[in-house]
């Protein structure tokens, strides 16, 4: 890390993942000032009450000169909110402000999803396709790259690398996989797609799967999303030697991945925890009536590859999914109202979708 003030620049410091990645870059650089975009002059002064080098700013994602000028006063942006081109645009406008002539170097990191590696034209069967491999971050990324615009995540990972790269500014794309666990953050803890199938479980009274479950799904604990992202800054300020260099824009895609999880493992688990009996299968619109997304979120999956973070030394440490589990199934057991909550959420959503591993 260098040896003069990080001035770093977050956008969502009050949600799920952005809050675990704020509270994960202060604890391990309290030194380090953040800018938090934050809406709400409440949560402002709350933040500001825990993090003592916090800077709150106060705006939203539509005030686009703020961001131009916000980003304009640091060394580095994360952006770990909700898809908005023109704030991003504006993000990196900022940065390249204070650009120096020569190759983009590391200024931004995004962070994005894995459900753009979904193909809707699919059937939804709950079974695993025989011919099925992991999605790689350095094998695939052309494809990644360059999947139909129409696909959730797809339209605005190219839209920002390709004005980082028009604008001389180094970005780069956390690809998250299914999140468990409870938030490290302060505000919001729970994440809802992480709490919806416990939510629908306990409202149905049995576990279930579609088909045989046997589609699979990459995972992350929300802790370890938030330790790649400040590894990945860590690594991005290093200047002494190419080993540690990041890549950037066509090649700075990153997958975060802990393991994977069998639909079918998880609905077992979740029975054993709750008591409820033997899982039960159950045809797609079973899940439909549950929840208007429930055939993408409970009958298909999508697994993937951190090649790209494991090349640069990066190792998950919260493995036990179970465990994780639990996090989140005990939060919804002593809070109903917030699981019903998560369901309406997901209900409102207009971009929850699911992904399938890739043919080979």
């Amino acid at each position: 890390m260098p040896q003069q003030t990080l001035h770093v620049l977050l956008t969502g410091a009050t949600g799920f993942v952005g809050g675990t990645i704020l509270s994960t870059l202060c604890k391990a650089h309290p030194e380090a000032h953040v800018k938090a975009l934050v809406r709400r002059e409440e949560d402002a002064k709350h933040l500001r009450s825990i993090h003592h080098n916090l800077e709150p700013v106060l705006g939203s994602l539509s005030d686009l000169e703020l961001l131009r000028r916000t980003a304009a006063s640091v060394d580095f942006v994360i952006h770990a909110t909700k898809e908005d081109l023109a704030a991003v645009r504006a993000l990196i406008d900022g940065l390249a402000s204070t650009f120096s002539n020569g190759p983009p170097t590391p200024r931004l990191i995004s962070i994005s999803g894995i459900r753009s590696l979904i193909d809707r034209s699919l059937p939804v069967t709950g079974i695993a396709s025989e011919d099925g491999r992991p999605w790689s971050d350095i094998q695939d990324i052309s494809t990644i790259l360059s999947l139909p615009k129409e696909r959730i995540h797809a339209e605005a990972d190219q839209s920002t690398m390709a004005h980082a790269s028009a604008s001389g500014v180094g970005a780069m794309i956390v690809g998250a996989p299914q999140l468990w666990g409870r938030g490290k953050g302060h505000v919001k803890t729970e994440g809802a797609a992480a709490t919806a199938y416990y939510a629908a479980v306990r409202k149905r009274g049995r576990a279930f799967v579609i088909g045989d479950g046997s589609v699979a799904w990459s995972w992350s604990s929300i802790g370890d999303l938030g330790a790649a992202v400040v590894f990945l800054l860590e690594r991005a300020l290093l200047d002494d030697g190419a080993s540690h260099r990041v890549g950037v824009n066509e090649d700075g895609y990153y997958f975060v991945r802990s393991d994977e999880v069998k639909m079918i493992d998880r609905a077992k688990a979740v029975s054993k925890r709750l008591g409820l009996g033997e899982v039960e299968s159950v045809a797609v619109e079973v899940t439909a009536e549950l929840h208007p997304f429930g055939p993408l979120m409970w009958g298909c999956g999508v697994t993937t590859r951190p090649d790209r973070l494991t090349a640069l030394g990066w190792i998950p440490k919260e493995l036990d999914w179970e465990m994780l589990m639990e996090e989140s199934i005990r939060f919804v057991v002593m809070h109903n109202e917030y699981a019903h909550q998560s369901l309406s959420k997901l209900r409102g959503s207009k971009t929850f979708s699911c992904g399938f591993s890739k043919s080979q």
